[in-house]
């Protein structure tokens, strides 16, 4: 009885370091003994409801898109789409993926509470962030030695992308921190909260250098790609009240211009590679519009009614742009408005 008891005893002893409440609130470990992925480098076969999607990248070359899943990271050739690689380890939901500059590695935040950097090429699973709070959006700096990821603790995490050394911690928000994005010079990193603001920081020091009241989302649902830097750096794209995209002078704070989007409830915007287009996303549909004017240009219904728009993206060569529901991948051709392919989806 008493060798019995002892052994209960030392096995919650044992467990007890590894629980969430363990870790420091402001602690970020990078684990000794990740267990490595499982990757199908001869492609998977992907049927409809058996994934259920949170994000889509491009590669900066244009030549693979990831998406971000409940069985892991699918990698696709954008010359075939054909069967993905697939990246895949113990995990309940990936929430965002991103592409580092060289399109050789990429960032996955995951609701296990971690941001794990993976090797494009192998799958191997080159490093992991462990925090006690659920890592939300995750982008790279343009020079690719540094990964930002939103927390639901309020704050901004920047990562050493070669070390695994925390390198700041951005406070100031007051509630989760859904989007992050990062300046194309690389001097700005943008975030936007469910305290309906967007705050700018100095990359370098960390200091807050402006913030932006942008109102609130349908059903107070943030979205990651919810926020957007233009292409030359100049201006950013928020999603206001689901139903205006307000434009932003990211120097001096003030708001450019708004775009009426009326009756469409958008949850994803992104602009095209040149800066002339703005892509849109909303329930059940896409939409093309020119920044200048707010004209809409293109209109895609989707075909699918039970799954929601939720980002959207443009190839690098801009001429196709994807967007992901809850269940579906789908490709348009920005030029004809005809729909190129369903990747995942009936």
């Amino acid at each position: 009885m008493k060798n019995r008891l002892f052994s209960v005893l030392m096995a919650i002893f044992l467990a007890f370091p590894f629980f969430p409440c363990s870790i420091p609130q402001d602690s970020l470990e990078d684990p000794l003994h990740d267990p490595q992925p499982q990757h199908s480098l001869d492609g998977v076969k992907v049927g409809s409801g058996e994934v259920r999607i949170s994000d889509i990248k491009y590669s900066p070359d244009g030549t693979s898109l990831a998406v971000a899943s409940t069985i892991g990271i699918l990698i696709y050739d954008t010359k075939t789409y054909d069967k993905p690689d697939l990246i895949t380890w113990n995990t309940s939901w990936i929430n965002s993926v991103a592409f580092s500059p060289d399109g050789n590695m990429l960032a996955s935040t995951d609701t296990d509470r971690t941001v794990r950097l993976w090797d494009v090429n192998t799958g191997q699973n080159l490093r992991t962030f462990r925090h006690q709070y659920q890592f939300l959006d995750v982008v790279f700096s343009p020079d690719g030695k540094t990964i930002v990821s939103g927390s639901r603790d309020k704050n901004l995490y920047l990562l050493d992308a070669d070390t695994g050394k925390r390198l700041q911690t951005l406070s100031g928000h007051t509630l989760p921190v859904w989007s992050v994005a990062f300046s194309p010079d690389g001097k700005t990193i943008a975030s936007r909260s469910e305290d309906n603001t967007i705050r700018l920081w100095d990359a370098n020091i960390g200091k807050l250098l402006r913030t932006i009241t942008v109102g609130t989302l349908a059903y107070g649902i943030l979205n990651f790609a919810s926020l957007v830097f233009s292409p030359d750096g100049k201006t950013i794209a928020s999603i206001r009240d689901s139903e205006y995209i307000c434009l932003w002078d990211v120097n001096t704070g003030k708001r450019l211009r708004t775009i009426t989007t009326s009756p469409d409830v958008y949850k994803s915007i992104a602009f095209s590679p040149d800066g002339k287009l703005i892509g849109c996303a909303s329930l059940l549909v896409v939409c093309i519009r020119d920044v200048q004017t707010g004209k809409q240009l293109r209109r895609f219904r989707k075909r699918n009614r039970g799954s929601s728009c939720s980002v959207v993206v443009f190839s690098p060569d801009g001429t196709t742009i994807a967007v992901c529901g809850s269940d579906e991948v789908d490709l348009w051709d920005v030029n004809t408005g005809q729909q190129i392919r369903k990747l995942i989806g009936d």
